[in-house]
This record gives structure tokens, C-alpha cells and sequence, in this order.
């Protein structure tokens, strides 16, 4: 639960992307992927720059990888939370989760307007929510990945997707 904690402060006081930053965004992602990056609120801005970095960390030693690959899936996997999840809204979420699981599941099982059903649909689908995102966007392969980033499942992914995979949830987990 303490890196829970952690997380929350990071994602409260989260800052917008430097210059550098920006410019970086600007080369790896095509436009309408910089668009929903930058729909995300500032904590999962931030959170996608902290795994791009330690994902970049951990490639080091893996010589065969697609970097780009690899980078936009950093950037992108948590697009489909949208721009109301924020740091106050996910940390309801796991408490929730943690502690009322099971009527939190029934909460969240479809998309809906209501603001508890809606957050609790948002945390437990963003990664399906994601994919189709980035499928709309012609970006199957990251799609593939980033719809696994969770489960870890493999099936159908190429041996570099896998690898990249592996490398985007260890990244995701350190932040």
C-alpha cells in the first residue's frame, strides 16, 4: 500500500511535459496519438514519461528490440482512462477495489455516465479502452500490446511484441 501512497503524491503533483520532453513526443508519436497523449490528465502524462524512461533503462540490454515500438507503447498504454481519471478519482478506485471488490466489479462491468460506474469501468477496462484507441488509429501492433499490458498474455504476439510486453509491464509496475 505504500506504493500506493507514493503513487498518489506523484500523480497530484505531476507536472506537464518539459520542452524536451514535448519535442521527444513529437518524433515517436504520429498526431493523433500526440492528441491522446495529451487528452491524459498530467499524472498519466507523467506516469507514461516515468515507464518510457525505465523501459528505455531495461531494453538496454536487449539488443533485438524495436525502440519505437516500444516507446509509443510506454506513451500510450494507459490512454483510455481519458481525461477524468485523475490521481483523486484511481485512488477511489483501489479502495474500492480492495475493499468493496466485488461490488466494485459489478460497478464497473459496462461504460456508463454515471461517475462511480464510469471510474470503476475506466480502471478495470483502460487497457481495452486503450487498444480500441489505438486500433481507430491504425496502430495495431502497440494495440496488441498495450491490450495485454495487465495480463501479460502472449498469444499472437510476435516474439519481438512479446519482448516488448515484458518490458512495458516491468516498466509499468516500477511506477
Amino acid at each position: 500500500m505504500s506504493s500506493r501512497v507514493v503513487q498518489f503524491f506523484r500523480g497530484i503533483s505531476a507536472k506537464a511535459p518539459n520542452r524536451d520532453e514535448q519535442n521527444m513526443i513529437s518524433d515517436l508519436l504520429p498526431a493523433k496519438a500526440r492528441q491522446a497523449f495529451y487528452r491524459m490528465n498530467l499524472a498519466d502524462q507523467r506516469h507514461s514519461l516515468n515507464v518510457l524512461a525505465d523501459a528505455r533503462a531495461l531494453a538496454g540490454a536487449v539488443k533485438t528490440i524495436d525502440m519505437a515500438l516500444l516507446q509509443r507503447c510506454c506513451l500510450l498504454h494507459d490512454i483510455g482512462r481519458g481525461p477524468d481519471m485523475d490521481s483523486l478519482k484511481k485512488s477511489y478506485a483501489v479502495l474500492l477495489d480492495k475493499f468493496f471488490h466485488n461490488w466494485a466489479l459489478q460497478q464497473g462491468q459496462a461504460a456508463s455516465k454515471a461517475p462511480i460506474k464510469d471510474m470503476m469501468y475506466r480502471y478495470y477496462h483502460h487497457a481495452e479502452l486503450s487498444c480500441k484507441l489505438l486500433q481507430e488509429m491504425g496502430l495495431d501492433r502497440e494495440a496488441r500490446i498495450v491490450l495485454r499490458h495487465h495480463s501479460g498474455e502472449k498469444t499472437n504476439l510476435s516474439s519481438d511484441e512479446a519482448a516488448i510486453l515484458d518490458l512495458l509491464m516491468q516498466a509499468d509496475e516500477m511506477n
